[in-house]
């Protein structure tokens, strides 16, 4: 099977995948990027769940997924283009992210479970890049009864809402 290329994931699917018991899987299937803050916020978070242990690094060092660093300067020029009802819903992992998203010229897609990635991704004009851990999911092979916020719905609508905000010149500076 093909492997499902260019994914960047933040920390709300990859704590899901870990729930679900198919991260090792998943990663089989997709090329996985994920950027150091993100990761980090998936092994802190992971210390509320008394199942679940994420550590990335594991799988950075075996070759099984790539953790990514982006430059300070380019996540700060990133958010200092919204204006601050936008900056103080993107959260650090997901500036990282986003910021290496729009420095880069790679087709890479975006799973998330928080709506401002997907509201910002509609408010630049890269709705495309949006996917939904339902989405990717269900092409894997691995569909499966989520909750709403890592569904295709969650990821639409807040698509639309970005892109709302981008016609009435709302969200950047």
């Amino acid at each position: 099977m093909k492997r499902f290329p260019f994914l960047l994931l933040d920390a709300g699917p990859i704590i899901k995948l870990f729930q679900l018991e198919i991260w090792d899987e998943f990663i089989t299937k997709c090329d996985v990027a994920i950027s150091r803050t993100v990761a980090e916020e998936a092994k802190f978070a992971s210390l509320e769940f008394k199942d679940i242990c994420i550590n990335l690094d594991i799988y950075e060092e075996q070759n099984l997924v790539k953790i990514i660093d982006v430059e300070l300067s380019n996540i700060k020029a990133f958010h200092e283009k919204f204006d601050q009802q936008y900056n103080i819903s993107i959260h650090a992992g997901e500036k990282e992210t986003l910021a290496f998203l729009c420095n880069s010229s790679d087709d890479w897609l975006v799973c998330s479970a928080d709506h401002v990635v997907y509201r910002v991704l509609g408010l630049l004009g890269r709705s495309e890049q949006g996917i939904s851990l339902e989405e990717i999911l269900k092409q894997i092979g691995f569909s499966r009864e989520l909750e709403l916020i890592y569904t295709k719905k969650f990821r639409e609508e807040n698509t639309c809402i970005g892109q709302i905000h981008s016609i009435q010149n709302k969200g950047l500076l």
